[in-house]
């Protein structure tokens, strides 16, 4: 129960790994606040799944591309769990589209919810941070921002501003206690739909993985639960690769010529 007394904030928490994370932090003795965008009932299986792990919860739910969404979230977990030291960054707006066909709003969007969204998630919970001495943050990116995909520029473009904002906001706020690191998944088993393109990609991500599988929610929550907790107390400014290998080492393939 090495988080007793901590309280967690975890955005795209209605399902998947969003899901994983916040039931983690519970069994580690953590209260959790269960944010989403539109998944009510998503977000209340969540929080079933926490208070049976023995944590307090709370449910929000809003737009992150939206300013005052994002503060009337945060209120909102706030009110109902107390000060906020830990959040997870995990929410993600990443639809498929060609780059010549993307328009000025497809790339706003973007930029709003995967980029300002989570900056205006850590401006409103680092103060309760700092009023506690210290807390950390852990935002998540995923490794196809570092392999490349196509028809995801404007999606892919703003994680890794992610990257950036998480070093900075380390260096500005360490001395303060608060530490901020990322983590970036590589494929993760998440009852995606089996079309053929995801079948097609699943497969060509595979051959390149070195652990020749696909990884578990609770393996990357396993990953966040540990950088949130003090047992990573020296680590800040980080970004964990936990995606079997694919990147930065991807797997040789054979030479059949």
């Amino acid at each position: 129960m090495e988080m007793d007394g901590r309280t967690a904030l975890v955005t795209g928490a209605s399902r998947n790994i969003g899901r994983a994370i916040a039931v983690k932090l519970a069994e580690q003795g953590a209260d959790v606040g269960v944010v989403a965008y539109t998944n009510r009932e998503g977000c209340k299986e969540t929080a079933r799944r926490v208070q049976v792990a023995g944590g307090e919860t709370a449910i929000a739910l809003g737009d992150l591309g939206s300013p005052e969404a994002v503060e009337e979230m945060v209120s909102k977990i706030r009110s109902e769990l107390g000060p906020i030291d830990t959040l997870v960054n995990n929410a993600t707006y990443r639809p498929i589209k060609p780059l010549l066909d993307l328009t000025v709003d497809d790339i706003d969007r973007a930029m709003n919810v995967n980029f300002r969204g989570n900056l205006l998630t850590a401006q409103h919970v680092i103060p309760d941070m700092l009023d506690r001495g210290g807390g950390s943050i852990v935002n998540v990116i995923g490794a196809m921002v570092y392999l490349g995909r196509p028809n995801h520029a404007h999606s892919y473009g703003t994680k890794f501003a992610i990257e950036g904002l998480t070093r900075q906001l380390a260096s500005e706020f360490g001395r303060d206690g608060v530490r901020v690191n990322a983590v970036s998944p590589g494929l993760i088993e998440v009852g995606r739909d089996q079309t053929d393109e995801w079948e097609r990609t699943k497969e060509a991500i595979l051959e390149a993985t070195p652990l020749g599988r696909i990884g578990t929610v609770d393996e990357i929550a396993n990953v966040c639960s540990f950088l949130v907790s003090d047992r990573a107390s020296f680590i800040t400014g980080q970004v964990i690769h936990a995606n079997g290998g694919t990147y930065p080492i991807p797997r040789i393939l054979p030479d059949h010529s």
